[in-house]
């Protein structure tokens, strides 16, 4: 999984049927200081309800229909990120 922060969202007119009344949204990945990743930004399916500028953990393939395709998939918002160092 993938501690992320939800950075923008993307409209797609045209989607899979599997996408269709999905949410897609800008993802950006956060590092061990906590601070965002430049060039890790990725689209994935919002499947809880995030919003932009929520931390999220996000699964990198997360299986819609496990038979057809995979796709990047928000399942998770975050509320507190412990870390013991």
């Amino acid at each position: 999984m993938i501690l992320a922060k939800v950075t923008g969202h993307v409209e797609a007119t045209q989607k899979s049927d599997e996408l269709r009344g999905c949410n897609l949204l800008l993802v950006t990945a956060i590092g061990d200081d906590q601070e965002l990743i430049k060039d890790r930004t990725y689209v994935a399916v919002d499947s809880v309800g995030a919003g932009r500028g929520d931390f999220v953990l996000v699964e990198e393939y997360f299986a819609l229909h496990k038979e057809r395709y995979k796709a990047m998939s928000i399942v998770a918002i975050v509320e507190k990120v412990h870390k013991d160092c």
